[in-house]
């Protein structure tokens, strides 16, 4: 990593949509395929948003798209709803391999001295560029982590 993201504390607004979900923890492969299938399944569907996914660790990975919960959910998709709350959010420039790095940057580094905790929740990434129209390293990712206040600071 190259220069820190910037991190910043926003209240991210619970989210509905449509999912794919696989129930053990994902490689950066296994991601790319899911959110490529979903993003196929999704491609003509009126009121759905850019992709995101939720990162349960060692629980699984959901590729999801926002969507009106009103319209008939597509046949291979399940709801999913993810979480509002307290974020730490940064914004990881480059290859979707690499995320780790900069995932690992914000749990070692900024974490233990931003006055935060994690709290309790999935990792969300917000897939700010499309993959289909831009390079792997032009990709832009929101790295989104739930925290709360750490009363010790």
């Amino acid at each position: 990593m190259k220069t820190p993201p910037a991190v910043t504390v926003l209240e991210l607004d619970e989210c509905d949509g449509w999912g794919l979900r696989i129930d053990e923890r994902a490689t950066p492969e296994r991601i790319g395929l899911l959110q490529a299938r979903l993003l196929k399944i999704c491609e003509n569907l009126p009121g759905t948003a850019p992709p995101y996914g939720l990162d349960h660790g060692e629980n699984g990975y959901e590729a999801c798209r926002r969507a009106s919960l009103s319209l008939p959910s597509p046949e291979e998709l399940q709801k999913t709803n993810a979480p509002g709350g307290w974020h730490a959010v940064a914004t990881h420039n480059g290859r979707y391999d690499t995320l780790g790095e900069t995932l690992g940057w914000i749990l070692t580094r900024w974490l233990p001295h931003s006055g935060f905790k994690r709290a309790e929740g999935p990792l969300i990434y917000r897939y700010i560029t499309d993959p289909r129209e831009t390079t792997e390293a032009d990709a832009r990712t929101e790295i989104c982590v739930p925290v709360r206040p750490d009363p010790t600071e």
